[in-house]
């Protein structure tokens, strides 16, 4: 069947996005700097420079600067800065040509790394290459005529390809390879006789990463063997810039580690091996030549003059810089807090083998659902545990499903008609799915390895490991005949970043060996949780989701592509899954169950019944508080009594002996707060089950607010946690990363369309997500689509990036610097200090930020005894256990502290500026609960008061998120949401992980019961 929205082939997508080297005019204006122009507009003014470049002409009369991802032309004695271009070109490491007259630079305008050039007054804004590859790092050769370039291009979508160098006509046209192999080149820039090329070269590592640069090589322009030039024995070497003479300027990065969290010790600007800087701050961008003895690049924020072999002759430019950026406007929004409303968190849909039922997860229960009728509740759930991941017996009769009853996830078997509960995995076993003849059982464990187990003897084998370590592999799905299983990994396109497509994976499991496929080049599936594949009864087609819609790919027996997708829908898809017997299709769009036959009709709704709604009657409650801190600004308050009526705070009075109506709580000899926010964490329920979230409660931790998740995963644990039949914090839901044409994560979604895009908004919306999330792939253009979107459903929108993130209108950034699209961003300098350019971002309290402060991990060395307490060693998971002791048993080191201090200083000048600073942790990446006390504990050592500390995880992530009429303090009206402490933080900070019980939504949770459910049950892996 072929339906009127189209059909889009393998031959098609390649050439949408056909790599090649174009000169293409650009307009002046671009839908994402439109709708931005549309807002209400604020101007930020720049003085110094976080992690940009300058560049001048060789008589030093044309001065380009970039600040913050914009390029400005500055008086060459300092002054008034002209902006020249537009904020969403992402104009980086600009390079003036011999005759001064242009500039190349690397722009991301449209979502790729390509080389654009425009005349210095910014006039002329020209593209130079094209295609699905990144090219960056650009220089002009002696004669202004070539360009050299680092690129993958010529390489495999599937396999991957090295950056390599590259030469074309300045102009566009005539590219030319000059390097490739085992290693990655970059920041390229020529001899000055034009006969050689000078670049960093990073050997490739096992791991797929590389040494991140020990070496500088000279390659011959004609082609010919690499002379190594310079090579470090630690850190890295980056930006070598060579002056008329053929002396060379680099910087050293040193004192790096493994760790992306930890930044570089010391940056050092060398001439010639020489050290000709010391204890400044450089960004990591190429010094600029004027001359054989002046260099002009960027240390500690400013535009810096050196001329060499003169002591003391250093002089900074000065200059000022007005970036225009609009003011963000949200519509108002009574967040669902307390709504009744209909079911739409519907987890793993699983349509039976007849095709007359649908097994799903919601509420925490098993469901079945016959085609046309209502559902019926199979199995509800304990709320201290978690039922998922339904798949049918193939014979229909029976149900598998995982749960982490017993520990950890595992698998087990519900029987229909007689109701009988059997395991069938031992613990840490996940997504199963039996094989056409139900011998045979594929499935994960906790590590993503996809495991084949022979369900007569248990006995179980490693069929494949996965590509990516950020999130699992999809589930597995079998090719009809029982022999091939097929799944959704990640690959890796080059060993210098880590982003890849979302692709198909086939394993013979006879053989062991396996195929890769995409389902056209430089198509990625839409995420690995979501967008299948699964391979039909019949086994001539996967139905997979790419750019958030359903597709049909013809395949032959053994999973290989026979020709081109066929796309089923023009509405957003999720889930999809056949039914073995009627070769039909179920999907989920957005929120409704779909059924569809591809070859008869077009799709239909089926309806789901289901109502959530807040728990019942709490009672009245009166919480007798030692001392009550409430977050409003005020002082601690002692023997306070907080009196509650159902969810909600009725009075906050002086004690009295007695309370007619109320049941006591008894906190007398303790410290109340509001209870604590986690403004960052993603549920990885499948391999962590309830563990999270009982963590993180037994913590304090009354709200979550999810910054990235499989869509209908957050919703459904929203739905679960807000109705009670799930024990934990409330959940913020949101989607998917919304990323470009290449992603990460396993809940990164990827897209090359403006329609995907428009879908992936559109099904989020319907849900009413609670945070709209664009991930470092995401173009400027796509930034604002989901900036525009989230504020129209009245919520927030942020990512990674400060300076594209204020500029398209979003709302606040998740890290103060995390992953990047550059290898350094605008938000930090390589050794982890800001300047005032980007204190500027925050500075008015507008756009957000939520600190997420991996380096506090190093304070568990300093406090060992945080390793004992029950919660990690009964309610974490093994692997955490671990963690946590490994790192309590060593000190912090002087790296880890100084670190650890670079980073706090950076969150106290923000908040002396005037910067709204939430806290957050990141969990489950670092362990749940535990890491949001490391990180409050930080702040307050390093600077913050403990109010300052505590408003931080308590009323000002409230604001941010929309939800202070209800959060964030304790007052009349408020929710019930309270925090008890054994100890007082004000005169003990070290006091507050000390958490015997905590209310959530008027419900008290006492420490000792959380724990005691958990206890005793198995937590090693199988």
């Amino acid at each position: 069947m072929t339906t009127d929205h189209g059909r889009v082939g393998r031959r098609d997508l390649l050439r949408a996005s056909a790599a090649g080297l174009t000169a293409v005019a650009v307009p002046a204006a671009t839908p994402a700097m439109a709708a931005s122009a549309a807002a209400e507009r604020r101007t930020l003014l720049y003085r110094e420079v976080t992690g940009g470049s300058v560049t001048s002409s060789r008589d030093g009369s044309v001065l380009i600067a970039e600040v913050q991802g914009v390029l400005w032309r500055v008086p060459p004695e300092g002054g008034e800065a002209v902006r020249i271009t537009d904020w969403d070109l992402e104009a980086t490491r600009p390079v003036l040509s011999p005759d001064g007259g242009r500039l190349a630079v690397g722009g991301y305008r449209g979502g790729g790394f390509h080389l654009w050039t425009l005349r210095a007054d910014g006039s002329g804004l020209r593209q130079v290459t094209d295609g699905p590859w990144d090219d960056r790092g650009v220089a002009w050769s002696p004669g202004g005529s070539r360009l050299v370039f680092a690129s993958e291009r010529g390489g495999d979508p599937v396999t991957g390809a090295s950056f390599g160098l590259w030469t074309t006509d300045a102009d566009g046209g005539g590219a030319e390879r000059l390097t490739g192999g085992a290693y990655e080149d970059s920041d390229p820039v020529w001899w000055p006789d034009g006969h050689s090329v000078v670049c960093v070269r990073a050997a490739h590592t096992p791991d797929g990463g590389s040494d991140g640069g020990l070496a500088l090589v000279r390659v011959p322009a004609g082609g010919g063997p690499a002379q190594v030039l310079r090579r470090v024995g630690e850190g890295r070497l980056l930006c070598p810039s060579v002056s008329p003479s053929g002396r060379i300027a680099c910087l050293h990065l040193s004192g790096t580690t493994g760790s992306p969290s930890l930044p570089a010790a010391r940056a050092t600007l060398l001439v010639d091996g020489r050290a000709v800087t010391e204890g400044e701050d450089l960004a990591a961008a190429p010094p600029c030549w004027l001359g054989d003895d002046r260099l002009l690049y960027v240390a500690d924020g400013r535009l810096r003059l050196r001329t060499l072999g003169t002591p003391g002759s250093v002089r900074d430019i000065p200059f000022t810089a007005r970036m225009p950026v609009p003011r963000p406007r949200r519509r108002p929004r009574a967040l669902s807090l307390e709504a009744v409303g209909p079911v739409r968190g519907i987890h793993l849909p699983a349509l039976a083998p007849d095709g007359g039922s649908v097994a799903f997860v919601a509420l925490n229960a098993l469901w079945v659902l016959p085609v046309g009728g209502t559902p019926r509740k199979v199995l509800q759930a304990a709320a201290v545990h978690h039922v998922q991941m339904p798949a049918w017996a193939p014979d229909g009769r029976s149900l598998l499903y995982c749960t982490d009853r017993d520990g950890l996830t595992a698998v087990r078997r519900l029987h229909l008609d007689s109701g009988h509960d059997e395991p069938v995995t031992g613990p840490g076993r996940l997504y199963p799915a039996a094989s056409p003849d139900g011998t045979r059982l594929a499935c994960q464990d906790t590590r993503g390895n996809l495991l084949l187990r022979d369900l007569a003897t248990g006995a179980e084998r490693v069929l494949a490991r996965p590509l990516a370590a950020d999130g699992p592999p999809g589930a597995p799905t079998w090719s009809p005949d029982g022999r091939y299983v097929a799944f959704c990994d990640r690959n890796r396109l080059n060993h210098r970043f880590r982003e890849g497509y979302h692709l198909i994976r086939v394993l013979d499991t006879r053989t062991g060996t396996e195929r890769r496929h995409l389902p056209a080049a430089h198509q990625s599936l839409s995420d690995r949780a979501a967008a299948g594949p699964v391979w039909s009864p019949d086994g001539r087609w996967m139905a997979l989701v790419a750019e958030s819609v359903l597709w049909l790919l013809p395949v032959t027996g053994d999973g290989t592509p026979t020709g081109p997708a066929r796309r089923l829908t023009g509405e957003p898809a999720d889930h999809p899954t056949w039914a073995r017997e009627t070769n039909t299709l179920l999907y989920l769009s957005s929120g409704r169950l779909r059924l569809l036959d591809p070859a008869r009709s077009g799709p239909r709704t089926l309806s789901v019944p289901l109502t959530h709604r807040p728990a019942g009657d709490r009672g009245r409650l009166r919480v007798h508080a030692g001392q009550l801190w409430d977050g409003t600004g005020t002082a601690p308050r002692r023997d306070i009594d907080i009196l509650t009526d159902g969810r909600r705070i009725t009075a906050v009075e002086p004690h009295r002996p007695r309370r007619p109506g109320h049941r006591t709580v008894d906190a007398s000899r303790h410290s109340v707060l509001p209870g604590l926010f986690d403004s960052h964490t993603h549920p990885y329920s499948a391999t962590y089950g309830a563990r999270h979230s009982l963590t993180a409660l037994a913590y304090g931790i009354t709200t979550m607010a999810c910054m990235g998740a499989s869509l209908y995963e957050a919703v459904r644990l929203r739905e679960s946690l807000a109705s009670g039949h799930s024990t934990g914090p409330r959940l913020l839901a949101c989607a998917e990363l919304i990323d470009g044409a290449r992603t990460a994560y396993a809940m990164g979604r990827a897209h090359r369309t403006a329609a995907g895009v428009r879908r992936t908004l559109e099904r989020a919306t319907a849900l009413k997500v609670d945070f709209v999330k664009t991930y470092v792939r995401a173009s400027g253009q796509v930034m604002a689509q989901a900036a525009d979107a989230a504020h129209r459903l009245g919520v927030p929108c942020g990512s990674h990036l400060c300076a594209p993130g204020r500029a398209a209108g979003q709302d606040l950034t998740t890290h103060l610097q995390a992953t990047q699209r550059l290898p350094y961003g605008h938000a930090t300098t390589p050794t982890g200090h800001i300047h005032q350019d980007l204190v500027q971002q925050y500075a008015d309290g507008r756009f957000a930020l939520i600190a997420t402060p991996f380096t506090a991990q190093a304070l568990l060395g300093a406090d060992p005894a945080l390793a004992d307490d029950p919660r990690v060693l009964t309610l974490m998971p093994p692997w955490d256990v671990t963690t946590v002791r490994e790192r309590a048993r060593t000190p912090p080191t002087d790296e880890q502290r100084r670190a650890l201090a670079t980073e706090m200083a950076a969150y106290r000048r923000l908040a002396a500026e005037g910067a709204l600073l939430a806290v957050g942790t990141d969990a489950p990446l670092v362990p749940a609960g535990l890491s949001l006390h490391l990180a409050l504990r930080a702040l307050h050592t390093h600077g913050f008061s403990p109010a300052q500390a505590l408003l931080c995880a308590t009323a000002a992530p409230a604001r941010l998120f929309g939800v202070e009429d209800d959060l964030g303090t304790v007052e009349p009206g408020k929710i019930a949401d309270l925090t008890v402490v054994d100890g007082d933080p004000f005169t003990d900070f070290g006091s507050l992980p000390r958490t015997p019980l905590v209310l959530r939504d008027g419900v008290a949770h006492y420490q000792s019961d959380l724990v005691d459910a958990v206890r005793g049950t198995v937590t090693t892996p199988a």
